[in-house]
């Protein structure tokens, strides 16, 4: 249990020192291993256990929507781009259809690449 406990603490330790764009490319790397996951998962016929990685992925994508800073102009974008996912996570849940998460992965991929570059460049310019 002690041992549980010190990786809980870096654990949280090492979230509360990333700044706003790590945590963002942490959110779309757990995101995609969900997706990738529950696509396996449903292939496999194991609808239970896929819409655990389901709804986590879903959720992700809430709370991007949510946390979108609407005074800026591409947030509505990004907006109807996170909705746009999350209702397709969600219609492959329904439907039990993994094709449907294997379409929007390439999606997911790209946002994750474009967030990490705009990452990078960040950091260059400071």
């Amino acid at each position: 249990m002690p041992e549980n406990n010190s990786v809980l603490q870096y654990q949280k330790q090492a979230v509360s020192t990333m700044s706003k764009g790590e945590l963002l490319l942490k959110l779309f790397d757990v995101a995609l291993k969900n997706i990738k996951y529950a696509s396996i998962l449903l292939k496999e016929k194991d609808y239970e256990k896929a819409e655990i990685y389901i709804n986590k992925s879903s959720r992700i994508f809430n709370h991007l929507c949510l946390i979108l800073d609407r005074k800026y102009s591409i947030s509505l974008e990004l907006y109807q781009i996170y909705r746009f996912l999350n209702q397709e996570i969600i219609r492959a849940n329904i439907k039990r259809d993994a094709e449907i998460l294997d379409k929007i992965l390439p999606l997911v991929q790209e946002l994750h690449d474009t967030w990490a570059e705009a990452d990078k460049l960040s950091h260059m310019q400071k």
